[in-house]
């Protein structure tokens, strides 16, 4: 009932077009190919960089991983501002009485640095790529039920500009130029249910603090994604064990 609200008269686009085998049609021969279909597929696109920018929850993880990153950076902060100063110190006076004692304590702090450094790497990437797994479970099911309501064969994701100012971006036209999946060139307005996927997600999956309150992410201090790009940070998955990478 609430997806065919969102959608609306577009929760009846495709339904009315498909046709049902012809009663009585013979089946092709054993070994023939099968015959095309009586009706054209009908095909759905999105911009995936422009749903997982307008889609609030992004917004918000993206928000509380850059608070956790901050948190649990500060302590190495610390270690890497008191190695700067040591280093200052022995550089405006080469051989102080406890130069051996400094000497060693930027030793350690160089060691701590390095362990605490992969730590919180380790850490925020283990959880960007939670986070990238649940949101795209919640994009999932969104596609999927707004396809059943349309009538959709296929629904093709694609990154692409956001804004007018991007879609002028020499690099983003490079990207076009050299996609890593099927890229369209032209997308007709009905075939676009970018803003369809967005509306039902942020009405579904409304980003809550730890108290259930509604978050307003539009207050939130966010760093503005790169162009075509869906704003999340680290979060790529790694390959399991013992996989073989290529060059």
């Amino acid at each position: 009932m609430l997806l065919s609200g969102l959608l609306g008269v577009a929760g009846t686009v495709g339904l009315a077009s498909a046709q049902p085998p012809a009663p009585g049609a013979a089946a092709p021969p054993a070994g023939a190919p099968a015959g095309a279909p009586a009706t054209r597929p009908t095909v759905a696109v999105f911009n995936m960089a422009g749903v997982m920018r307008d889609f609030g929850q992004a917004k918000y993880q993206v928000h509380l991983l850059n608070t956790r990153k901050n948190e649990m950076s500060k302590q190495l902060l610390g270690w890497r501002g008191e190695y700067i100063q040591i280093q200052q110190d022995l550089q405006k006076n080469q051989n102080p009485p406890d130069k051996e004692q400094k000497v060693q304590r930027m030793l350690a702090l160089s060691r701590a640095i390095e362990d605490e450094d992969r730590k919180i790497n380790k850490q925020l990437n283990d959880d960007a790529s939670a986070i990238i797994s649940d949101l795209y479970d919640k994009i999932k099911m969104v596609v999927d039920k707004t396809a059943e309501m349309n009538g959709y064969h296929i629904v093709f994701a694609y990154p692409d500009a956001v804004t007018a100012e991007e879609l002028k971006s020499p690099y983003i036209k490079e990207l076009k130029l050299k996609p890593p999946a099927a890229q369209p060139f032209y997308v007709a307005g009905h075939a676009d249910i970018t803003g369809i996927v967005v509306k039902t997600l942020n009405t579904w999956y409304q980003p809550k603090d730890a108290q259930g309150n509604v978050i307003d992410v539009s207050k939130l201090d966010i760093p503005a994604p790169a162009p075509g790009s869906s704003g999340l940070p680290g979060g790529s998955a790694q390959p399991p064990a013992g996989a073989q990478q290529k060059p």
